[in-house]
């Protein structure tokens, strides 16, 4: 059990992954729906060693069983937010405790 499942207390309506239709056109299948998360909305900015400056608006808590990846797209509260960065954290017994995702 995670560390900090007690602390995902909100609700992402759906996460949906990108893929190609019939047509080679860019779509997004819904793969969950009704994620539990912890949801901040606060700004951080990377820098990249390219000299980019990259800006994260929302930072997300998810349980340790999602498979997530960059691209994905999230829907709460009947606005979109893409997945830019995936952090997975572990706890002392080296396993992963959740996973921490930046969204734009």
């Amino acid at each position: 059990m995670s560390l900090v499942s007690g602390l995902l207390n909100q609700t992402i309506t759906s996460i949906s992954k990108p893929t190609r239709d019939l047509y080679n056109d860019k779509i997004f299948v819904v793969v969950y729906t009704d994620v539990p998360c912890r949801w901040q909305e606060i700004t951080e900015h990377e820098l990249l060693p390219t000299g980019e400056m990259l800006t994260y608006t929302v930072q997300v808590w998810l349980c340790p069983e999602l498979v997530i990846k960059r691209g994905y797209k999230l829907i709460k509260d009947s606005r979109e937010y893409f997945v830019m960065k995936i952090e997975k954290r572990v706890d002392l017994a080296g396993q992963v405790d959740h996973i921490k995702v930046w969204l734009q």
